[in-house]
């Protein structure tokens, strides 16, 4: 059984010096050596304590920061600043050079910037985490990095008594501390810190300075009161005021150092655990060494572990144990068959099922066996291959289960719980069955997502997940049963019955539970009626595939190599010399250094070369290579992501088969994987060039039917905004309409630079687009962009009034819901962080309306596979692309398809104004619009 897995950007940023002092002082009494008699105490419980955390809670971007090697700003406000600190053991010295070689071995990143400490660096890490709307956890033991604790940065402390890492939340902060993050910085100004020499005031201590935080609630405050405040611990606060504000000043965080930070770099996909491992052999931490030599990159990525969630409660709630169930193997066809009959005649009839297979290509894979249960704690697992792959005597025929579950699943009055049921039925049909079923299917994982789909983690509604946060059960690991290099074909019996019918006992009892979940959160019709009716559709568009003209792509794969040769001349000639285009460094040093180009503070891999500072250059310069660069690397990321990858990717037929992920986004929207056809250019030659290559078969005609702008139609619903009605309603140009309005002549008068002024605000304001922003698109000033977005909220006044009742409304009930009643938690949108507030806002403005689009979308999708399978004119979905959808035709047929498709989509729901769908045919994708 296969998982969905939702993009997981959760940045995890360790503090290195203070892990690292933690690490050797918890066994300055029994110190661990190497054979050469060297204390390696913290080296091993550092990279003990890491690997740990890569085993547990799978992160995807990771880095170390490193406090300055020369003396910091601090140093300069205050001399005295650390004075008072011992001298650093020489054997604890010794070791950080060789913890950041490891560090550099795994390729881990690590940062540092002179005059900062790394208290700062995380600081300013976890404010563009914040920025991007990421995740972000900060692994230490210092109180002082408390104050960043946010509704989405945590800070993770060594649990010493357990092992592992103890998450601290803003509750858990309150808890121990008796006072919330935002207040630490205050706390820890009146208190001091006597091993840094950070004077605060005099005589006040932990408890009296929770005290007045309590009562006062700021240290402006306390001191605006401070008259107020009898006795000596008036006297105190009174004496020590320049202290405390010098206190204040000098542990204040820094969120600007000017180190290089570049998510993608901290990816951990490749990290090298084999040249980390070689390095840990050196210094002698052979134990250690040999735990990270057995790991490898696309292991850690592909196993589905245990996910850090932003649901401490219900952590705490639960004790987690491990599952006892009473499971049973079956290899007797009469036993299936009596199991199966049981099921019909029971008077609830549901049954959760779940397919083993020896491959995650549903397509490809073979039926290993399968499970069913019908009761908590109990199931039975049919083996149909068993070790070693053969077809063992005891196993009943793949044909004989196949007629089973096709009997089974054709009762209409059934219910078949599954999680991940695509995969699941995709299998089957790949197996002989047919994926059709007439039977009520509901999805454990959609529902799971459905309750809650803003979910962070690597794989939070993977069915192990969920069995651990919602059951409290911890069930068998695959990796531990399925040995390296084979498959679960290759898993004896005694193993693999208990594995296999303890998923379908978990999906089961997540049924129970997640059923009545979608009842009180009124997601039922929801559930029902949209997200369960779109999954066979999408199986069936996912078998089908879609026909991809592997010529035209050899063709244009020539064209790019030209293009990409004489992109190189270019620019190696205005560049002046030849150097390695793909390398930052080289990169730098024509830019920065040979061309003196405006550029960012320097940082310890130089300056950034990323594509934002590229576009900006192009602005902000008249130099021509920028430009020449951003061509190079769209033409190269065509070659390798579309034209090279994409035909090794189909099928005999010549059939590509994305996979289409329904729990992929929060807002609703589908997303595509494996290859992801969603993100193939829309508005340029190149992308036309691509979408040309998926073609009709003969006999056959592609059809492509978009709506039209179907986010600003929402928008104009939702708000009511007559302005913005009426240019639907109409069927004038909205983007046209809108300059007019705005520039106050007629559209006729609307010049093509006004129109696109209008379009970028148009759409802007649904993702919450400032002015800077719009100033940085249309690369005018900034008071012009904020006088631009004035103009156009007094045009369409009822859009303002409805985007802050939504923010209003947000902030009210914690939530936003679409039009359809999908609901999405915005639990960041009560921070007192104002940069988390705004990204939280922008959620919550664009949340209503994307997945408002999204839901029309799906229900136009259900309404048009339903006609077109009554129609009899053999039309069949082929691919979903936001707002478009692509099928295949018999050509003598296509005329009466369109119609329907046409018909159906644009009757999908009904709104205030009308819903408009362009309709196209032609040999290949690249035709349409």
């Amino acid at each position: 059984m296969a998982e969905e897995k939702t993009e997981d950007k959760t940045v995890y940023i360790l503090d290195s010096y203070g892990l690292i002092y933690r690490a050797y002082f918890a066994l300055l009494n029994h110190p661990l050596t190497n054979p050469g008699g060297d204390n390696i105490s913290a080296l091993v419980i550092f990279f003990k304590n890491l690997k740990a955390l890569i085993s547990k809670y799978n992160p995807c971007y990771l880095a170390a920061a490193f406090d300055s090697r020369v003396k910091t700003f601090r140093h300069e406000l205050y001399a005295e600043y650390k004075a008072n600190r011992a001298k650093t053991p020489e054997d604890l010295h010794a070791q950080v050079p060789w913890i950041e070689e490891i560090l550099e071995a795994l390729e881990i990143p690590v940062l540092r910037y002179d005059g900062f400490e790394a208290d700062d660096i995380i600081a300013t890490v976890a404010k563009k985490c914040a920025q991007e709307n990421r995740p972000c956890r900060i692994l230490s033991g210092d109180k002082d990095l408390l104050q960043l604790v946010t509704d989405s940065c945590l800070e993770m402390q060594p649990d010493r008594a357990n092992g592992g890492w103890e998450v601290i939340g803003a509750q858990e902060v309150l808890e121990k501390w008796g006072i919330p993050p935002e207040k630490i910085l205050d706390y820890l100004s009146l208190v001091g810190d006597a091993s840094d020499n950070v004077p605060g005031v005099k005589g006040v201590g932990d408890k009296t300075a929770i005290k007045l935080l309590t009562q006062y609630g700021t240290l402006d405050e306390i001191y605006a009161h401070a008259s107020e405040i009898k006795g000596a611990l008036g006297e105190k606060i009174r004496n020590d005021k320049d202290n405390a504000y010098f206190s204040k000043k000098l542990i204040t965080l820094r969120y600007d150092v000017p180190v290089e930070i570049d998510f993608e770099s901290f990816c951990t996909k490749n990290i090298n655990f084999k040249s980390g491992a070689e390095v840990l052999e050196k210094y002698g931490a052979y134990a250690i060494a040999k735990s990270f030599a057995s790991e490898t990159a696309a292991e850690i990525h592909s196993e589905e572990k245990l996910t850090l969630q932003e649901e401490p409660e219900e952590k705490k709630v639960l004790s987690v144990k491990q599952n006892e169930g009473d499971y049973k193997p079956c290899t007797n066809l009469d036993e299936l068959k009596s199991f199966a009959q049981s099921i019909l005649e029971s008077a609830e009839k549901i049954v959760a099922f779940d397919t083993e297979t020896d491959s995650l290509n549903t397509h490809e894979a073979n039926l290993v066996g399968f499970s069913l249960s019908v009761e908590k704690g109990k199931g039975i697992y049919v083996p149909v291959i068993l070790s070693g792959g053969m077809f063992a005597p005891e196993t009943i025929s793949k044909k004989d289960c196949l007629a089973v579950l096709e009997k089974l699943f054709a009762e209409k009055e059934l219910t078949l719980v599954m999680h991940n049921g695509k995969f699941d039925l995709e299998v089957l049909a790949a197996n002989g069955m047919s994926a059709k079923t007439e039977c009520k299917i509901f999805d454990t994982m959609i529902a799971a997502w459905l309750l809650n789909p803003a979910a962070s983690g690597k794989s939070p509604y993977s069915l192990e997940f969920l069995a651990e946060t919602k059951l409290g059960l911890k069930g068998i690991e695959f990796k531990d049963i399925v040995q390296k290099n084979q498959t679960f074909a290759d898993v004896p019996l005694e193993k693999a019955f208990k594995y296999g019918a303890e998923d379908s006992d978990f999906t089961l009892q997540l049924y129970y539970l997640l059923k009545d979940e979608i009842k009180k959160s009124n997601l039922e019709k929801l559930f029902y009626e949209m997200e369960m009716k779109v999954l066979p559709i999408l199986v069936s568009m996912e078998i089908q595939g879609i026909h991809l003209d592997k010529k035209k792509l050899n063709e244009y794969k020539d064209e790019l190599a030209v293009l990409i040769s004489e992109k190189e001349k270019e620019i190696y000639k205005e560049a002046g010399c030849e150097f390695n285009i793909a390398s930052p460094k080289q990169l730098q040093e024509i830019l920065f250094e040979k061309r003196n180009l405006p550029h960012g503070k320097k940082t310890k891999t130089g300056y950034s070369t990323d594509t934002a500072v590229l576009e900006e250059l192009v602005f902000s310069t008249n130099d021509p290579l920028p430009k020449m660069i951003l061509d190079y690397r769209s033409y190269t990321k065509l070659q390798s992501t579309y034209v090279e990858a994409l035909p090794l990717l189909a099928d005999k037929n010549g059939r590509i088969h994305t996979s289409f992920l329904q729990t992929g986004t929060a807002t609703g929207r589908l997303s595509s994987r494996d290859p992801n056809l969603q993100n193939i250019p829309v508005r340029d030659e190149s992308g036309r060039r691509i979408r040309s290559a998926f073609t009709a078969v003969p006999g056959t005609v592609l059809i492509s039917a978009d709506y039209s702008q179907i986010e600003l139609v929402v928008l104009a619903h939702l708000s009511g905004d007559k302005n913005l009605c009426s240019a639907f309603i109409n069927g004038i140009d909205v983007h046209k309409s809108t300059a007019a309005l705005i520039y106050g002549i007629s559209p006729e008068q609307v010049k093509p630079e006004q129109r696109r002024f209008a379009k970028t605000v148009n759409f802007g304001v649904m993702y919450g687009m400032s002015a800077f922003r719009l100033a940085n698109e249309l690369n005018i000033s900034r008071t012009e962009a904020k006088n631009f977005i004035d103009q156009y909220f007094s045009t369409y006044s009822d859009v303002k009034k409805f985007l802050d009742e939504t923010k209003r409304m947000a902030r009210e009930n914690g939530y936003v819901e679409t039009i359809t009643g999908r609901r999405r938690y915005i639990p960041e949108i009560k921070s007192s962080s104002k940069i988390v507030l705004q990204g939280a806002e922008r959620i919550a403005i664009n949340t209503p309306i994307q997945g408002s689009a999204a839901d029309i979308v799906k229900t136009a999708m259900i309404k048009v596979q339903a006609a077109l399978e009554k129609s009899g004119t053999g039309a069949k979905m082929l691919l979903q692309v936001h707002d478009e959808l692509i099928f295949e035709c018999p050509e003598d047929n296509a005329g009466n398809a369109i119609s329907i498709i046409q018909r159906e989509m644009e009757n999908a729901v009904q709104l205030k104004i009308p819903l408009r769908v362009s309709v196209e045919r032609g040999k290949n994708w690249g035709e349409f619009h």
